[in-house]
């Protein structure tokens, strides 16, 4: 079934295209909630709150911004983020620590999208692990300690990665991107 055809039936039939949803796409709800979440009861709650978001915005939901996949990802990131606050063990990242030195332009429509395009290649080029350890700290915004212990590193060694990755992030935004 596509996602039009899913999303038309959750709006028809809550109860069917609720269920053809997560059937669809509760294997990467959970997967996200796992690399967000230690424990599994507060992942399974997170999963749950997801898809009820979901269908309680089934009315809203525009495919042609994105699709269905990514709206659940996003959302199921979002519970999750938001499971942690509530559980007191989530801390904001310091501005210090997302600070790259220069003021890279987010806020008008062409500029954002081209500093995006540069963060993803720059991302996406690094060698593994640094590509995991800089996309666990700075998207899904875990602790070092955590980012450590999961890959089986350092902390001293995911800090290095993570200030190597900020450099190098920072010469290609300085190469290519839109700067204010």
């Amino acid at each position: 079934m596509t996602d039009e055809q899913m999303l038309t039936l959750l709006r028809f039939d809550a109860d069917k295209g609720l269920e053809q949803i997560m059937s669809a796409y509760s294997g990467l709800a959970y997967s996200i909630a796992a690399s967000i979440l230690p424990d599994s009861e507060d992942r399974h709650e997170a999963v749950n709150d997801a898809f009820y978001k979901v269908w309680r915005a089934r009315d809203d939901i525009d495919l042609s911004r994105a699709g269905l996949k990514s709206y659940v990802a996003m959302v199921t990131r979002s519970c999750c983020l938001n499971k942690l606050k509530s559980m007191k063990q989530y801390e904001p990242l310091p501005d210090s620590e997302t600070d790259l030195g220069i003021d890279v332009d987010f806020d008008s429509g062409e500029s954002a999208r081209v500093n995006e395009r540069i963060i993803k290649e720059c991302v996406g080029s690094m060698p593994s692990p640094d590509r995991e350890v800089f996309i666990s700290r700075y998207y899904y915004e875990k602790p070092v300690a955590d980012i450590a212990r999961e890959l089986g590193l350092k902390e001293r060694r995911v800090n290095y990665i993570l200030q190597k990755g900020k450099r190098r992030l920072r010469k290609a935004l300085l190469k290519g991107g839109i700067l204010l």
